[in-house]
């Protein structure tokens, strides 16, 4: 199960300083490449008049209210921020993690510790939630959740191959939403690829609402002379 970084709302700056404020910097063949957030139709036009190229295409589910609350009470979920996350005695947990989302999401994909720091700063607050069967075990899977306004974005969501079909992201989709929802956020909004019928059973089940249009993820080469004016 997994499901990708949720769009935000359009940075109001321009030019270079937009640019470095919402994308991550990924290395892809040897070069390092900047990486929007899924973005919208009207934020994709101003990255693509600045030399970015659409590299993946995202469905979006919205859920209004309350998310079901029938998930095993045989799994847990484990409150942290990225900053109690990335502490030196966390290194295990840090690496569990990414090994999670590496086995969840292909090269280039998948986060490493400094794209995951940039997804949680992504938002005004956020936590990671882990999923545990028992303590002292190895975690199941994992979600970011981040919230801005009355708005909550589902921003990562992965469960280890191994350990699905056991509730682990129902668990993690319901704690996140609990999260959101004493912080004020009325509204969760998550994205995944058109194919992944898993991730999208899941929010059917949970009673995500499917919109209408379609987001995009975006690259260009850091140091990319196209479309360079401010």
């Amino acid at each position: 199960m997994s499901a990708g970084v949720t769009a935000l709302r359009g940075d109001g700056r321009s030019g270079t300083a937009k640019i470095r404020s919402m994308c991550s910097i990924v290395p892809i063949g040897g070069c390092d490449t900047y990486r929007t957030p899924a973005l919208s139709t009207a934020d994709a036009q101003w990255f693509q008049e600045h030399g970015f190229a659409t590299v993946q295409s995202l469905v979006v589910f919205q859920h209004d209210g309350r998310v079901r609350s029938d998930v095993s009470d045989t799994i847990t979920c484990r409150n942290m921020t990225c900053r109690q996350v990335m502490l030196r005695p966390q290194r295990q947990l840090l690496a569990d993690v990414l090994t999670i989302d590496a086995e969840s999401f292909p090269t280039p994909w998948n986060l490493s510790g400094q794209t995951l720091r940039h997804a949680c700063r992504a938002t005004s607050e956020h936590r990671i939630l882990i999923a545990y069967s028992a303590p002292d075990t190895s975690p199941l899977g994992y979600a970011i959740v981040g919230r801005v306004g009355m708005h909550a974005y589902l921003q990562r969501l992965a469960v280890s191959p191994a350990q699905r079909r056991r509730g682990a992201a129902k668990r993690l989709v319901h704690d996140a939403a609990r999260w959101a929802a004493t912080r004020g956020a009325t509204t969760m909004l998550v994205n995944t690829e058109p194919a992944n019928d898993a991730a999208r059973a899941l929010y059917r089940t949970l009673e995500f609402v499917l919109l209408p249009d379609l987001l995009v993820v975006m690259e260009r080469a850091v140091h990319s002379t196209e479309g360079t004016h401010q």
